[in-house]
């Protein structure tokens, strides 16, 4: 049994509406029901599932209507459609229907048909590139955003004053510190994920080869490996830019996100015989983000920002200001070659990429 025929069984009890067969969603001759998105999250999978599989032939899509597909179960007329605000189910009224099980069967077969069928389509897609990638940027750029402001607000705030060096400001003091230093930690974490998905939509523009580049396993490396294979990392200036991302990302994103920990046993306390627990990085703790109370001070926060900035600078204005153009635009990245080619080209044309 072919793994069509497999998921076909699954259904034996649908088949396509009679000719002469009520049109539930626009004669009014049906009750209409909301789906659950939850149980389809993907609509085009029950079209693909429905049409192409069970080659239900489509009904008639009229005005803010995607597709719709009518069918019957045991008999009884029904209807799936993915129209503007989701999924909708017709059930011919007057009929004693069985909704439940109708879309049971539906959501089961669709499972089998994603496992025996679409699973390895989705494989071979993918190893040749014929991919889609969600162009994600601003949505990340406004995390970063939102966590530098935070930040920002709790180490400056409107009301600072000089006076008051009481119980009471002291407190507000020590609970500026505080909120500014976690805000921090999240601006930092969020413009390394920022970085990331950037590279990943530098990667055509940089001689993208359909052949030997692999996208899941370069969507799969460090950071730093995706930077190299993106940028010259012999150009002084690269380098420069590199060293400092990386002492950033050793420094905060590496330590806290593997609980507190620096690397090299740097977080540790030896026992020194009569002088009790050393710290394992003994003057350096100057430079650790175990020296103060909070990881990240006023000062190192303003620094970390002028060094995001002196980067982000360089990458808009200099070393890829068609990949900056393209993140901030939102458009999805399409991969496959007929897709690709037109992108790259309308690159070349600057009054036809600008607009």
């Amino acid at each position: 049994m072919t793994p069509i025929e497999h998921v076909k069984r699954r259904l034996r009890d649908f088949s396509p509406v009679r000719p002469d067969a009520p049109d539930l969603a626009w004669e009014n001759k049906g009750e209409c029901y909301k789906v659950d998105a939850k149980q389809f999250p993907v609509p085009n999978l029950l079209l693909y599932l429905l049409s192409e599989v069970c080659e239900f032939p489509l009904g008639d899509r009229r005005d803010k209507t995607h597709w719709i597909v009518p069918f019957t179960y045991k008999g009884v007329n029904y209807s799936l459609s993915h129209e503007k605000f989701g999924l909708r189910f017709y059930i011919e009224k007057d009929v004693d229907s069985k909704s439940k099980e109708v879309l049971g069967k539906i959501q089961k077969a669709l499972e089998s048909a994603e496992k025996k069928i679409l699973s390895g389509v989705a494989t071979k897609q993918i190893e040749k590139g014929n991919v889609t990638i969600c162009n994600r940027f601003n949505r990340l750029n406004g995390q970063y955003d939102y966590f530098r402001q935070c930040a920002t607000s709790a180490y400056f705030p409107k009301n600072d004053s000089k006076e008051n060096e009481d119980f009471l400001g002291l407190n507000r003091k020590f609970s500026a510190s505080r909120d500014g230093g976690y805000n921090a930690l999240a601006m930092i974490d969020a413009y390394f994920s920022r970085l990331e998905h950037f590279l990943v939509l530098a990667l055509p523009f940089v001689g993208y080869k359909r052949d030997s580049d692999d996208l899941s396993q370069f969507i799969g490396s460090l950071w730093s490996d995706k930077f190299r294979r993106i940028f010259e990392i012999k150009n002084k200036e690269v380098q420069q830019h590199y060293d400092v991302l990386v002492g950033i990302k050793e420094k905060y994103r590496n330590t806290f996100a593997h609980g507190g920990f620096e690397k090299n046993g740097q977080s540790f306390y030896f026992h020194l015989d009569k002088f009790g627990a050393i710290p394992a990085s003994m003057s350096g703790l100057r430079d650790s983000v175990h020296f103060s109370f909070f990881p990240i001070d006023k000062d190192g926060f303003e620094s970390v920002c002028s060094l995001f900035d002196s980067f982000d600078t360089y990458l808009s204005d200099t070393a890829l200001p068609k990949v900056w153009k393209f993140a901030e635009s939102g458009l999805d990245l399409t991969f496959d070659e007929a897709n690709l080619t037109e992108l790259l080209s309308a690159a070349e044309d600057a009054e036809l990429y600008d607009n």
